[in-house]
């Protein structure tokens, strides 16, 4: 199966690199061939984001692509052969009927969230616990102040080092915003997801 993912205005020799490394991991860690255009993307994504980064007086730009990949290509492995969700203890179909709790039965993946993951209720009332969730910790953003809700945002994407060096600011400033951000969220009933 050749990939239909398209590179163009991408540097040859990442785009070249991305599909020799996606092409090694099938057949590895349960990965198939299925599976190699998203870890393609899920590669280039990495790498496109990492690039800010790059460095020309410590490494060549393909050196520095290289380890990138191989970097994120051990951490997706790492994470595929986690013990919470090793791909080789999967055996079940997701067509298995379960009951639902109500005398009748329903095939597994009724019961699948939009993460994937086998909650209790329908996958109806899971997805509406989650919009709820999202919607009460939207609010609780929009209420913060300026300087907290700014920093908010900007650890959803970057560590707080990054953070820190965008900002200009000292560390030890930001983690007293994060305490004081963390108090919000305690405030508007949130504590679960700090």
């Amino acid at each position: 199966m050749v990939s239909q993912n398209s590179y163009d205005g991408i540097d040859k020799y990442a785009a070249d690199l991305i599909r020799h490394k996606a092409r090694q991991l099938v057949g590895k860690a349960g990965f198939t061939e299925d599976d190699r255009p998203d870890l393609e993307q899920e590669l280039m994504i990495d790498l496109l984001q990492r690039m800010r980064h790059f460095n020309p007086a410590k490494a060549k730009k393909t050196t520095f692509m290289a380890r990138i990949v191989e970097r994120h290509i051990s951490t997706i492995l790492e994470a595929r052969f986690a013990q919470c969700r090793d791909w080789r203890l999967c055996q079940t179909s997701l067509n298995e009927p379960l009951d639902n709790g109500e005398g009748d039965t329903a095939e597994r993946i009724d019961f699948l969230d939009s993460e994937g993951s086998l909650g209790s209720g329908t996958r109806e009332t899971r997805e509406r616990l989650a919009h709820e969730i999202r919607m009460d910790l939207g609010q609780a953003i929009a209420s913060l102040p300026e300087e907290l809700r700014d920093l908010c945002l900007r650890l959803h994407d970057s560590t707080m080092a990054e953070v820190a060096r965008e900002m200009g600011i000292p560390r030890t400033t930001l983690y007293d915003r994060l305490s004081k951000l963390r108090d919000a969220f305690r405030e508007a009933g949130l504590e679960d997801y700090l």
